[in-house]
């Protein structure tokens, strides 16, 4: 249910009595009432104008965030391109050169076994021209069994592939793909020790050698260093000044060179005879910028993944294709200890991703003047809301020193207290019995017919209440000025909402002590014909009463509803749905006006299904979702969110969940007694509820309670 209720002009309340009898007062009140409304107005505009300024920054930020990712995303997709041509290039050449004659018929003999040494020599002779014309740098050829049986260094003759992903990409070669293997680290390559031959990081394109058959006998690669062309490409398209592009592993392992070795040797990132990065840098957070002088931490090793880096690992093995890229705008830490923003491409074919980040400042620089810009327009707006609230004090004080004490009848208001859509709550206290009541006024603006109506209606209702559970209404009536009123009694407690957000669900007994109150006083409400119709946490409030603790008030009777008389049936005839979806019951969703007893009865199980598990019945992100629930889903099961919940208890409150109205217990009546059964077997002691408000004393008082009952 949306709260009724805004303040209540001054003007609307009544001046003390004898007042008219002092015109020099009365007038400087007026004037006082004049600067207060100036006041006001120059309050609104200044606000007017924070919120005007704020929704400006957040569009303009918001359209550099989106610039930003789109120029990140396409100078990406232009790298993906570009080194996928490359890469394609480069596979057109290894398969071309794999079906020359004299190159297919030497590694055919080699792989038969048949003078290979002779064989060996044929091949590389063979290959000389095709090196020369592909610029690669090495060959290597695999037999079926992972063997290399030819390769530009002798000492891996006769080695077998390592175990793991790169023997995977040779068996696809094997099977008869063309590959592009993106680089390993020799001891991951081929068994045994790593050759000198090949110290720097390398690329290789395989593809099947093929028999006079078609069938696969051998794989043939060539090899290109990725520090030359594979890092070059990746370097040709960098964002801004501070722009990076590179290429990574799914844990972290940066595959091209950094443009940044420099720096990350004098960190300790990078050994000094490490080249430049390639299999060597962990795209980990370091904790600290390197640029300011942070030094790698001892444990890197265990250091967490950067947010980019992790984030482009695990999109490894996903079909999905939004799920292979993704544009980080939240600066976060990159592997020098910079704060980036980023993109992310995970390129499955090639089990590598290639990432690209720039500076935060770089990114956002054009904030800055806008920052500037706002920051003074925030001081010169806060310097007048400052001058303003000075003279809303003088006002206040000047209201004093005049005698503007605010009467109405015979109560005398002190505070405002908390309001509403329609109304506004006042502590007051009566002039003779100096008692503390809270009273609630209509807005004047807002006093239509039907809003005096419904107004009226609450109150002439809710006062014929008189259980101890009920908020208790003394009086009502109008202003001189034709404001309408009503006084009903001060409450200081907290409401279930409140308590269940600082201590969460209550325990079974506690909760069966508060449903034995409820249902008391529904009990009167439902005898004399008047059903609550928004029965909630919310609008429940313990409190300590005549020195017992865990009094329950039932609060708001706004929606209440007259069964007697047709008036009421009238009022809600037409009007929209009313009151808190998830403790609705479904007649009351499919129809507002439909509402009887068992209507509270379903609140009842509803609220007692919130004490007890922390949440509502039925929960759905949308309004059309949850109506659906309420509707059509099965009753939940109480006992699969909250197991010490009794199985007595558990069949009470599904009875008063259910669907259909038939099969709710006909009358609040019921419930009561099987809760005072429970009650027996669950007691909740005085001292037990004592020993909770000691706690809660130790916490700030809400003193809420009027607020909610006049809201």
């Amino acid at each position: 249910m949306s709260e009724h209720a805004p303040a209540t002009d001054q003007n609307a309340i009544s001046a003390a009595p004898g007042a008219d009898s002092d015109a020099v007062n009365r007038l400087a009140l007026r004037l006082i009432a004049a600067n207060a409304r100036v006041n006001a107005i120059a309050l609104v505009v200044a606000v007017s104008l924070i919120a005007l300024g704020a929704w400006a920054y957040s569009g303009i930020e918001q359209s550099l965030r989106d610039m930003r990712a789109a120029g990140l995303t396409a100078v990406l997709d232009a790298e993906v391109q570009a080194l996928g041509l490359w890469i394609e290039d480069r596979k057109g050449e290894v398969r071309h050169w794999a079906a020359d004659p004299r190159i297919r018929s030497a590694t055919v003999a080699l792989s038969t076994g048949a003078a290979p040494e002779k064989s060996r020599a044929n091949l590389a002779a063979a290959l000389a021209p095709a090196l020369k014309e592909s610029g690669a740098v090495a060959y290597n050829v695999v037999d079926q069994q992972g063997v290399v049986i030819a390769s530009a260094a002798p000492e891996y003759l006769g080695r077998r592939i390592s175990p793991g992903e790169y023997l995977g990409a040779v068996r696809d070669v094997l099977g008869g793909a063309t590959r592009f293997v993106r680089p390993y680290r020799e001891r991951d390559r081929i068994e045994g020790e790593p050759s000198t031959a090949f110290a720097r990081p390398m690329v290789w394109f395989k593809t099947p050698v093929l028999d006079a058959a078609g069938n696969a006998v051998a794989g043939l690669g060539f090899a290109h260093y990725a520090d030359s062309r594979f890092t070059g490409i990746l370097g040709t398209a960098s964002p801004g000044i501070t722009g990076e592009v590179y290429a990574l592993t799914a844990d972290g392992l940066m595959l091209s060179d950094s443009r940044h070795a420099t720096e990350l040797r004098a960190a300790g990132a990078l050994l000094p005879d490490a080249g430049n990065g390639a299999l060597q840098v962990q795209i980990r957070d370091p904790g600290g910028a390197f640029a300011e002088g942070h030094k790698l931490p001892a444990d890197w090793a265990a250091a967490p993944l950067t947010r980019l880096a992790a984030l482009a690992g695990a999109a490894r093995g996903k079909s999905d294709p939004a799920g292979l890229r993704g544009v980080i705008l939240e600066p976060y830490r990159n592997y020098r200890g910079d704060t980036v923003i980023g993109a992310w491409r995970w390129l499955a074919d090639y089990d590598f991703a290639i990432a690209i980040e720039m500076s935060r400042d770089e990114a956002y620089a054009p904030l800055r003047y806008l920052n500037l810009a706002f920051g003074l327009l925030g001081t010169l707006v806060g310097l007048a809301v400052l001058a303003v609230l000075g003279s809303m004090w003088n006002v206040h004080r000047l209201r004093r020193a005049a005698g503007d004490s605010q009467v109405i009848g015979q109560y005398r208001l002190e505070r405002q207290l908390g309001e509403g859509a329609m109304g506004t709550v006042y502590l007051a206290r009566h002039a003779l019995l100096k008692r503390p009541t809270a009273i609630k006024l209509l807005k004047a603006h807002l006093a239509t017919d039907e809003a005096i109506g419904r107004f009226e209606r609450e109150a002439r209702l809710a006062s014929q209440l008189v259980h101890p559970n009920t908020i208790g209404i003394y009086d009502y009536g109008r202003t001189p000025e034709g404001v309408f009123y009503y006084v009903m009694e001060y409450l200081e407690g907290r409401s279930l909402d409140e308590i269940m957000a600082a201590d969460g669900p209550l325990p079974v007994a506690r909760v069966i002590h508060v449903l034995r109150q409820t249902c008391a006083a529904l009990r009167e409400a439902h005898g004399r014909g008047l059903v609550h119709r928004d029965i909630k946490p919310h609008n429940l409030m313990l409190c300590q009463r005549g020195g017992e603790f865990d009094v329950v008030k039932i609060l708001d009777f706004g929606l209440v509803k007259d069964l007697t008389t047709l008036q009421s049936r009238n009022i809600t005839q037409f009007q929209r749905v009313v009151g808190t979806p998830v403790y609705m019951a479904p007649e009351r969703v499919r129809n507002a006006a439909d509402a009887d007893n068992r209507s509270d009865i379903y609140a009842i199980g509803a609220t007692a299904f919130h004490l007890l598990t922390g949440r509502p019945p039925y929960e759905a992100a949308g309004e059309h979702d949850l109506t659906y629930q309420i509707l059509h889903a099965p009753v939940p099961a109480i006992t699969d969110f909250a197991p010490q919940v009794p199985a007595r208890l558990a069949e009470l409150i599904t009875r008063c969940l259910a669907k259909e109205r038939g099969e709710r217990p006909h009358d609040i009546v019921v419930i009561l007694a099987a809760l005072e059964v429970l009650a027996v077997m669950h007691p909740w002691t005085q001292r037990d509820a004592a020993a909770w408000w000691a706690r809660a004393d130790a916490r700030p008082p809400r003193g809420l309670a009027s607020r909610r009952a006049a809201s």
